[in-house]
């Protein structure tokens, strides 16, 4: 695995903050997408203000791109499914109260994505609730692989999807923050 760690000034309606994002990518994934192009998107979300009250502070994240095997291998033993998924967080908020040093980032966690899932999915194009976002605009790997971070971040603050209601709301935020993640242009 190749390793880029690069402090990201962020701003939201808090002081700003430098949030630490970590970009792995195994070799046999890489070229997929720019590494400075997935952290300046991650950055951009962590500083939106529909997020602000659940960032309240200096974040880290760890983002890892890496293939079907190895994720096939983290759900079936972490989560009991037996098959490659599109992305996997790993939130580290969660239970028990985390002890840091003073100054040190909050450690949200892991998002770990599958570059073959997302390549497949995005020349299926993008999920239809999400059209009204992108107008006629076509859907990338790299589109995939941003939305695919986006919905990984919102696991890692919190956001669920089981019960309808909590589906509704976490479809509802990557609906609203899918013009900053891709830096989209709104319609007057």
């Amino acid at each position: 695995m190749s390793r880029s760690k690069t402090p990201e000034r962020t701003q939201n309606t808090h002081p700003p903050h430098e949030h630490t994002i970590t970009l792995l990518t195994r070799s046999e994934v890489k070229g997929v997408a720019r590494p400075q192009t997935l952290r300046a998107r991650l950055a951009r979300l962590l500083a939106h203000p529909l997020l602000a009250e659940r960032v309240t502070q200096e974040v880290s994240v760890c983002l890892t791109l890496t293939n079907d095997a190895e994720v096939h291998e983290l759900n079936r033993d972490y989560r009991g499914k037996d098959k490659p998924t599109d992305v996997l967080s790993f939130a580290l908020t969660e239970g028990e109260e985390l002890w840091l040093p003073p100054g040190e980032p909050l450690p949200l966690g892991d998002i770990i994505i599958s570059v073959d899932t997302a390549t497949r999915q995005a020349t299926r194009g993008a999920l239809p609730r999400l059209e009204p976002a992108l107008g006629s605009r076509a859907w990338s790997v790299r589109d995939e692989l941003s939305f695919l971070m986006l919905h990984g971040l919102l696991h890692l603050l919190g956001y669920d999807h089981e019960e309808e209601e909590e589906a509704e709301e976490m479809e509802a935020l990557e609906l609203a923050l899918l013009p900053t993640l891709l830096n989209l242009k709104r319609s007057p």
